[in-house]
């Protein structure tokens, strides 16, 4: 029996060490700090296994546990609530009073039930590597509001693989990439990739993504060499885009979506048309470099926005962003 779950990723565990200076490694050698952590983490993995990250963790328990300062415990506080904000900490109570609470925070790490518009990009790296911190993800969004019925959304995701020359190749999936973290960290990105979006959106075309023939789903048959992955679901209220992507050492891969949207992105507030878009941080992704452009509605202009912007050449209402945390975008327009 268990009061609750907090799953936690490396991100968080930098933050609590950045907090407290440093904490006692496991085997005995110098402490580990913000400096050494990653690259001590990667090392010790690869002598200990998964164990090692175990007794890590219990040496920042312990030194927290024996920290009480006033100014310790608010340097403590503070490094939780940076790993909550950006959802590399998050929190499930069995007590339904604790965990209506961490829902109403936004640090149960739920797909949000929200009004407006939503994009939510999630990535999963199934290729038995550690190529991840390789990987450089960009988003862009444009969404034409010219139609206020039913607006249409083009998303276009973008993945650049740094991993260096001399890598394994990419297939089979199930291909021995190395024996340690620095062997694994350069290697092919084989990517389920999930788009969560509005529910009753209706899409209307998407970059072709072929299974590979030497992949699981080919090799235990159930899949065929070149069937389509990519699919629209349903799950957790959101329409669901889903496909597998593979992006080699070295290359760049794009994903298009066209789409649209069910009619309610747009809200009339007293004469004017306000447009919000939430758009989630899949936790353990560092950053994602991401861009909102909107078309306005005919007849309306930008008046307003909760986040900086600028207006293009073509009058499009362009926002730049590096999303390290969830955000929520809210553009006001005004009859012209």
């Amino acid at each position: 029996e268990v009061d609750g779950v907090i799953a936690f990723n490396q991100w968080s565990l930098l933050e609590l060490i950045e907090a407290l200076g440093s904490v006692s490694p496991p085997e005995g050698e110098d402490p580990l700090t913000p400096r050494n952590l990653l690259s001590a983490l990667e090392d010790g993995t690869d002598r200990y296994g998964r164990a090692y990250m175990d007794l890590v963790l219990q040496g920042v328990i312990d030194k927290m546990a024996s920290e009480t300062s006033l100014t310790m415990l608010v340097r403590l506080a503070s490094a939780m609530f940076r790993a909550l904000q950006s959802r590399d900490l998050v929190l499930h109570f069995d007590d339904p009073d604790a965990q209506a609470a961490m829902e109403k925070l936004g640090w149960a790490g739920l797909i949000e039930p929200v009004r407006g518009d939503y994009l939510y990009v999630v990535d999963s790296n199934v290729g038995w590597s550690k190529v991840d911190r390789n990987i450089e993800r960009e988003v862009s969004y444009l969404v034409d509001l010219s139609k206020r019925d039913r607006p249409r959304a083009r998303l276009t995701l973008r993945y650049v693989n740094h991993s260096g020359p001399g890598s394994p190749p990419c297939e089979p999936q199930w291909l021995n990439r190395g024996t340690d973290y620095s062997q694994l960290v350069n290697a092919c990105y084989w990517n389920f990739v999930r788009v969560y979006m509005p529910l009753q959106s209706r899409l209307l075309s998407q970059t072709k993504l072929p299974l590979p023939e030497l992949s699981v789903s080919v090799e235990i048959g159930i899949g065929s060499p070149g069937q389509e992955t990519g699919k629209l679901s349903a799950s957790h209220g959101k329409a669901v885009f889903s496909g597998l992507s593979v992006v080699p050492p070295g290359e760049t891969r794009e994903i298009a979506l066209a789409y649209d949207l069910p009619a309610g992105p747009l809200a009339d507030e007293d004469g004017s048309l306000v447009y919000e878009l939430t758009v989630q941080k899949q936790p353990g992704v560092k950053t994602r470099k991401t861009s909102v452009n909107l078309v306005s509605p005919i007849g309306y202009h930008v008046s307003a926005s909760s986040v900086p912007y600028v207006i293009q050449e073509n009058g499009r209402v362009s926002i730049s962003l590096t999303l390290m945390r969830d955000e929520t975008i809210s553009v006001t327009f005004v009859e012209d």
